[in-house]
C-alpha cells in the first residue's frame, strides 16, 4: 500500500498555527503531463528565512507557489484562510516526462513543505544542470524561485548519510547567494563596478560595517566573504551587534572583528572609527528596530551612514510590536537578491553568474561555520516540532534544523 502523503497547512494571519494534514484522497497521483517532472521534496530546513515568506506572502505570492492540493480536507481547504508556504532544499525526482532530467536525479530548490508529491512544467535553462519552471501560475514569482539545480541519483548516498555538506546546502545555500551578490556585485571590489549603487556608495574600503543579527546565516555568510574571499576594497572593521543569548556562538564563528551586545552604547562600541569613513549597518533581522536605533544614534558623529535592510526578524504575527522608522538624514538601501541577481546575470554573462557563485560557495561549505550544529530529524511530526520550537522562541543561533522526510 502506498504511504498516505502528509502536507503542512498554515493559519495565514496567525501561521505561528499549523496542522499536518494527511491526504489519502491524492492517491493514485494522476498521470504526468508532458515536458513536466513529479518530485517528492526529501531533506528540507527550518530557519526563520521560512517565517519572513509566511510575514511577505501576500505581498509577494509566497503562499501561491504550492497551492493547497484538491483532495485537502475542510477546513484546510480554504484558501482565503490556509496555505502552504515553502523551503529551501532537495527533492527526489520520481517521475519525468522531460528529458532533462532523469527519474531518480534529485533537484534543489524552493520546495514544498510535505511527503506529497509535486508536478511542474519546465524548460531547459542555460546553464548546464539546471530547469526553469514554466507553470503559468509560477510565472508571476520573482524569476529566483523558479530556478532549480539537477544532481545525479548518486547524490543519494550523502543525504542518507546525513552529511554536514547536504544539510548546509539546504540551510546556507540560498543565504550565500544574497551574500555574494551583496559583497560582489552591490557592494563589488572595485565599487565602479556595481550593479545597482554609485562608486561612492558601494565603496567599503575602510568602512566600518555593523553587522545586526549577526548569527543568522546570511550574516554568517557575508562575514566570510569579506574576510576569506575578498582580495581588495576591504572594510577596516567588521563588528557583530549581537543578542545576548547569540553572543557566545557569534564570537565562536571568528568571522567578526569584534561582537558587542545590542543593549550597548552605539558611539563607545564605534570608538576608535575614523569619523570621516563610511559606517555601514547591515540589518539581517535585528529586534525590535535596534539596527534603526543605532543608526540615529551614530548619525551625530558619523555623518556617512548607509542602513541596509536585508532580513526580518521572527516575530508574533498576532502582536503588534514597537515599530522603528529609519532616522532623518540616514541613507537607507533595500536589498533585494533578485532584482541583484538580474543584474549580475546581465553585467557578467549566466554561466559566468554561476561559476563564480559555485565556486564561492564550494568555499563556504568546505569551510562551514566553526561552532556551528547541525542537528538532523526525520519526518513531518520532527519538522511540525522545529517550527513550534521558532514559535516559542526557542531555537538557537548556533544549530541547523535539518529533516529527511
Amino acid at each position: 500500500m502506498a504511504e498516505v502523503p502528509v502536507i503542512q497547512i498554515l493559519d495565514k494571519k496567525n501561521y505561528f498555527k499549523q496542522a499536518l494534514v494527511p491526504l489519502p484522497n491524492a492517491l493514485p497521483l494522476p498521470p504526468l503531463g508532458e515536458s513536466s517532472l513529479r518530485v517528492r521534496t526529501e531533506v528540507l530546513c527550518v530557519t526563520s528565512n521560512n517565517f519572513s515568506y509566511c510575514r511577505h506572502g501576500e505581498m509577494f505570492g509566497w503562499w501561491d507557489v504550492h497551492p493547497i492540493p484538491p483532495s485537502t480536507p475542510a477546513p484546510y481547504n480554504d484558501a482565503s484562510t490556509y496555505g502552504r508556504i515553502n523551503c529551501w532544499g532537495y527533492a527526489k525526482v520520481i517521475d519525468s516526462t522531460f528529458a532533462g532530467v532523469p527519474k531518480g536525479s534529485f533537484v534543489w530548490g524552493y520546495l514544498p513543505i510535505g511527503t506529497l508529491p509535486q508536478d511542474f512544467q519546465v524548460k531547459q535553462g542555460n546553464v548546464p544542470n539546471q530547469f526553469i519552471v514554466t507553470e503559468p501560475y509560477r510565472q508571476k514569482q520573482l524569476p529566483v524561485y523558479n530556478r532549480y539545480m539537477v544532481f545525479p541519483e548518486t547524490l543519494s548516498k550523502e543525504i542518507e548519510a546525513r552529511s554536514d555538506g547536504i544539510a548546509y546546502d539546504s540551510l546556507a545555500r540560498v543565504m550565500h547567494l544574497t551574500a555574494y551578490l551583496m559583497t560582489d556585485f552591490m557592494f563589488p571590489p572595485d565599487p565602479s563596478q556595481s550593479v545597482s549603487l554609485t562608486p561612492a556608495q558601494a565603496d567599503l574600503t575602510d568602512a566600518t560595517i555593523v553587522v545586526f543579527a549577526p548569527g543568522s546565516k546570511v550574516g554568517l555568510a557575508m562575514a566570510h566573504l569579506l574576510r576569506h574571499q575578498r582580495p581588495a576594497g576591504k572594510p577596516r572593521r567588521v563588528l557583530a551587534a549581537a543578542s545576548e543569548s547569540s553572543r557566545p556562538f557569534v564570537e565562536a564563528t571568528g568571522l567578526y572583528d569584534a561582537v558587542v551586545s545590542t543593549g550597548a552604547d552605539p558611539v563607545e562600541a564605534l570608538a576608535g572609527a575614523p569619523k570621516d569613513k563610511k559606517v555601514v549597518i547591515v540589518d539581517f533581522g535585528g529586534r525590535a528596530g535596534v539596527a534603526w536605533k543605532w543608526a540615529a544614534q551614530l548619525a551625530p558623529a558619523f555623518p556617512k551612514i548607509q542602513v541596509l535592510a536585508v532580513g526580518f526578524q521572527v516575530s508574533d504575527p498576532t502582536e503588534q510590536g514597537e515599530q522603528a522608522a529609519p532616522p532623518a538624514g540616514v541613507e537607507v538601501l533595500q536589498v533585494m537578491a533578485d532584482d541583484l541577481l538580474t543584474a549580475a546575470i546581465a553585467k557578467v554573462g549566466e554561466r559566468e553568474y554561476f561559476e563564480g557563485m559555485f565556486k564561492s560557495w564550494e568555499g563556504l561549505r568546505k569551510d562551514g561555520f566553526k561552532g556551528f550544529r547541525v542537528n538532523w530529524g526525520e519526518g513531518m511530526e520532527a519538522v511540525k516540532e522545529a517550527w513550534d520550537r521558532f514559535a516559542r522562541n526557542e531555537a538557537q543561533a548556533d544549530e541547523g534544523l535539518v529533516f529527511k522526510l
